[in-house]
């Protein structure tokens, strides 16, 4: 099942209302949390293709177990027991009862789970982001530059984009394994990422190899048009500077290139579910582990710097809002709230407190602190 097919995905900060949403700790949070506090020092955030292969190796070795082949670049701390894809522990469910989950997960697979819960209510994608990146410093010693995709600058021939490299020390692979025999379930077998280079194995919906299939034409959709035909740099520059003040337009705009991008991968980050998963249990999972694909981060990075630079172009983009739903089939939807508000308490599941939209509307800002940074240094 595509991202496209069962939801019209809201990206960015679109926010549907739920009664249930807030946690009951959000009442405790700390009075020190809520102050005006200042940013000590602003992180960056770069290009992929801009980083030396050092960085490259470092956050990939922060994401799964580290890179053997590579010798650990200076400041990077993180070894085998610390990175997100190799602590294990005990995970409780998304159930109201709270019941402990069968077998050991990762953290890496908690941001997949904690997404699972989310898909209901908003993307909230700017603080996700956040919580991952904070992740891969505090759990695994990360200090480089946060990646993002900018897939624009490879719209005319997607399949050889930086992203797509092979190395096994720094690479993200490419494509999977479609075809080679009747069981192939499209496991990606380049790059750092293949079973050959490492232990990553995905633990939902159900145990997995990383999946991946680029196509521009994925044959869900009647007349479909190349998955590319929303991301090359005129698109980019209509949906930015031809939506001044219109979140709602904003959105819509952001939403197909968000949707293009997940299909034209496809595998995990399109929400096709492996082979191995009964068809009646994948029935609306699709969305719910998409953050399984490393590519995830990279992508959602690059649509939060598009709204980051929206946000600059005008004063009325800055804190520009909606919560009203981009089909208008879900106009009678209980979990939307036309009348959503910027002090709305986005949940986050076991990752976090609860956060209004206020609070990350200016990533200069505290508790964010970061920018991007777009040239070759």
């Amino acid at each position: 099942m595509g991202v496209g097919r069962s939801i019209l995905l809201l990206c960015v900060l679109a926010v549907l209302a739920s009664a249930h949403l807030s946690y009951v700790h959000e009442r405790n949070e700390p009075q020190s949390q809520l102050q005006p506090q200042k940013c000590s020092k602003l992180m960056t955030r770069k290009e992929w293709r801009t980083l030396t292969h050092n960085e490259k190796a470092e956050w990939v070795g922060a994401v799964k177990v580290g890179c053997p082949l590579l010798p650990p670049p200076r400041a990077y701390i993180a070894d085998v027991e610390q990175c997100l894809a190799s602590i294990r522990h005990e995970r409780l469910s998304l159930t109201k009862d709270q019941t402990v989950l069968e077998g050991k997960r990762s953290l890496y697979d908690d941001f997949s789970y904690s997404h699972a819960s989310m898909e209901r209510s908003s993307h909230r994608n700017r603080w996700f982001l956040y919580l991952f990146d904070a992740s891969l410093r505090q759990s695994c010693g990360y200090s480089g530059p946060t990646p993002y995709w900018d897939w624009s600058r490879d719209h005319a021939d997607l399949f050889h984009s930086p992203v797509f490299e092979d190395s096994a020390e720094y690479g993200l692979g490419g494509t999977g394994d479609c075809g080679s025999s009747p069981e192939a379930d499209c496991v990606v077998t380049t790059g750092a990422f293949a079973p050959s280079t490492g232990n990553f194995e995905l633990a939902w919906p159900i145990p997995h190899r990383l999946r991946r299939n680029l196509t521009l034409i994925t044959g869900w959709y009647a007349h479909e048009r190349p998955q590319n035909s929303t991301l090359g740099p005129e698109f980019v520059r209509n949906s930015t500077q031809q939506t001044t003040g219109d979140f709602f337009r904003f959105q819509y705009a952001m939403t197909l290139m968000h949707n293009h991008v997940h299909n034209f991968v496809g595998g995990d980050l399109a929400g096709d579910c492996p082979k191995a998963l009964p068809k009646e249990d994948c029935q609306d999972m699709g969305i719910s582990f998409t953050p399984n694909e490393p590519l995830f981060w990279l992508h959602h990075a690059q649509l939060d710097r598009l709204w980051s630079e929206w946000q600059r172009l005008h004063p009325s983009n800055l804190a520009a809002f909606s919560g009203i739903p981009l089909n208008p089939q879900n106009m009678s939807n209980p979990h939307y709230d036309l009348d959503a508000h910027a002090d709305h308490r986005m949940g986050f599941d076991v990752q976090s407190v609860p956060v209004a939209p206020r609070r990350v509307f200016d990533i200069e800002a505290w508790p964010l602190c970061y920018r991007y940074f777009a040239g070759e240094e």
